[in-house]
């Protein structure tokens, strides 16, 4: 599925034919809407097709097995991608970084959902993941509301993030981006802990009563 959703980003956003002038120019603006699709079908997609099928015995090993398969294939189609930018290597281990904080997120929070059968509470991590893919716009009308700075780009969420730092202005030198995207990691390790501990938790008080029976 991962592998179809690739091919489909690449012929709707680049196309299957090359441009008559082919140039960086040419290229950038549908490379950029790629990353941005890659993003989608990180934070999106992904949780949607975990959170569409049965109720998970492992959900935590699922998750993990499925990031691992998804970071390996992002990868391969990330990178090759500077060929036809002006993106710099330290530019796109940035748009990495970020993808796979805010995945972990993501993938904690499908974690959590998968192990329930309760269509509610499976909605309600869908519409998490939703969010999150849109972060920058909320926080953006909230900030231009009352005033403030533009939230910073790891703070966008992935696909906001992702189209930021893949456009003309985002080649531009960040201030101290690598901190947010730590900041990023360390939530989504946090955040895959604490799905961790619900799933024990929930496996304990299931076992509970067979115990005492």
């Amino acid at each position: 599925m991962a592998c179809i959703w690739i091919f489909a980003s690449w012929a709707i956003c680049i196309g299957l034919r090359p441009p008559v002038a082919s140039s960086l120019s040419s290229l950038a603006p549908g490379v950029r809407l790629m990353a941005a699709s890659l993003a989608v079908g990180l934070c999106a997609g992904w949780p949607l097709l975990r959170l569409s099928g049965p109720r998970e015995r492992w959900p935590i090993m699922r998750v993990l097995v499925d990031l691992v398969t998804l970071a390996y294939l992002t990868q391969v189609v990330l990178w090759p991608l500077r060929l036809a930018t002006p993106w710099p290597p330290e530019r796109l281990a940035l748009m990495d970084a970020l993808l796979f904080g805010w995945a972990a997120v993501v993938g904690a929070i499908t974690a959590a959902a998968s192990r329930s059968g309760d269509g509610r509470a499976r909605a309600t991590a869908m519409a998490a993941c939703l969010l999150i893919c849109v972060l920058g716009l909320p926080l953006g009308v909230a900030s231009a509301s009352l005033g403030l700075a533009e939230p910073p780009i790891w703070l966008q969420g992935p696909v906001l993030a992702v189209l930021t730092l893949g456009s003309e202005s985002g080649t531009l030198t960040l201030r101290d981006p690598w901190s947010g995207a730590i900041v990023v990691a360390a939530s989504g390790a946090v955040a895959m802990f604490a799905a961790w501990r619900w799933n024990r938790r929930m496996e304990r008080v299931v076992a509970a009563p067979h115990s005492h029976g």
